[in-house]
């Protein structure tokens, strides 16, 4: 096989936590293999076309869209487009001499996958959360391999298929120091930070909450300075907001260097997806939790639950967050820091940190085996 023929395929979107762990492991495989080419398979319009530019890797633009859990006449378009992105797909895999696929989730890897599958190219799934969604359970049974974060997800696969990894991580997250990260946000080290993070799509909630407490946060912890990433839809009410606040806030629709955000954070309110819960054990960072309530099999509350209970996190029900009472959470929290800080080190220093390179090497394994779906 030639230096021309190592060519790898890897596809998520819809949120950052399918794109960044594809996005991990693209960056890795080139580490691994400086050779070998690696193309991106997203929505053609989806938020992965910008960040995987960023990343110089080549982005191959498909025409699909997300289904709804009931039954709806878009639900049928969504269908035909996921039939014309397994013919792209089938037609741009070949063409490309891709020799092995990772999906890391979200309904653009539904036809990238299957599309693999119907040629013989081996693929790869990762799962990231507890308790696998729709298209990754309906791809377990196509996949070559499928690899998981939590060992409870290996229990919705078949055992000869399944292989925990852990989460892959994104590149640098342990580089920054605190100093750097305040730096790269206007922020006064000598004080404390509050990193409101909840993920690549925002949280309306959230945010509105934090926009109401945001005048008397000065009153009330007058150390406190922020760093918001409220996503674009609400920039507006978040502009609004810093402007009747006396509390220094770095205010960002998205933040791409997120690993010089962690490094600054002495807390993080953060959803509990499987990315967010999976940077904060690598980084040892303690945070406030607001699970998503209508993740599939409440996955976020499990996720959450994970690091409450080794004291790393405290949980908030998305019910009761307004800003007063987040407020109220926030002074308890901070209260509880330096307990929680340490907790999360422990966490840290155990956590499985090489799933990125894992799922690399893995690929380049199936890529360089002949026999397709009967590879390895």
């Amino acid at each position: 096989m030639t230096k021309d023929d190592q060519a790898y395929a890897v596809c998520g979107g819809g949120t950052g936590g399918h794109i960044f762990p594809a996005l991990a492991v693209a960056q890795a495989l080139r580490r691994e293999e400086p050779g070998a080419r690696v193309h991106y398979f997203g929505k053609a319009e989806g938020m992965e076309r910008q960040l995987v530019a960023k990343q110089q890797i080549p982005f191959e633009g498909l025409e699909v869209s997300g289904f709804s859990r009931a039954f709806t006449a878009r639900n049928l378009r969504s269908l035909w487009q996921a039939g014309q992105g397994w013919r792209q797909a089938r037609r741009r895999l070949p063409a490309l001499k891709i020799r092995a696929v990772l999906g890391t989730g979200g309904y653009v890897s539904g036809p990238v996958v299957l599309a693999a599958a119907s040629l013989g190219i081996p693929s790869i799934i990762h799962e990231s959360n507890s308790v696998p969604g729709l298209t990754n359970r309906m791809l377990g049974v196509w996949a070559t391999r499928v690899c998981v974060s939590h060992p409870l997800a290996a229990n919705y696969f078949s055992a000869r298929k399944v292989m925990v990894t852990g989460f892959p991580l994104r590149e640098g997250l342990d580089t920054p120091t605190r100093e750097d990260g305040c730096r790269a946000f206007g922020l006064d080290p000598q004080r404390r930070v509050l990193f409101v993070f909840p993920g690549s799509l925002a949280a309306r909630r959230i945010n509105l909450a934090v926009a109401e407490l945001l005048p008397e946060l000065q009153h009330r912890v007058p150390d406190l300075q922020l760093i918001w990433m409220s996503g674009e839809k609400d920039l507006p009410l978040a502009r609004q907001a810093c402007e009747k606040s006396q509390t220094p806030v770095s205010l960002h629709a998205f933040i791409l260097d997120v690993p010089k955000a962690y490094a600054a954070a002495d807390l993080v309110l953060a959803r509990a997806g499987a990315g967010t819960v999976a940077e904060l054990s690598a980084t040892g960072k303690a945070s406030l939790l607001v699970p998503y309530p209508h993740a599939t099999a409440n996955h976020q509350a499990r996720n959450a639950e994970v690091l409450r209970k080794v004291g790393a996190a405290e949980v908030m029900p998305d019910a009761e967050v307004d800003g007063a009472r987040l407020l109220g959470r926030l002074e308890k929290t901070l209260r509880r820091i330096e307990y929680m800080r340490e907790c999360a080190a422990v966490l840290s220093a155990d956590y499985p940190k090489q799933a990125a390179q894992a799922l690399a090497r893995l690929l380049l394994k199936y890529g360089r085996m002949p026999g397709g779906l009967n590879a390895g």
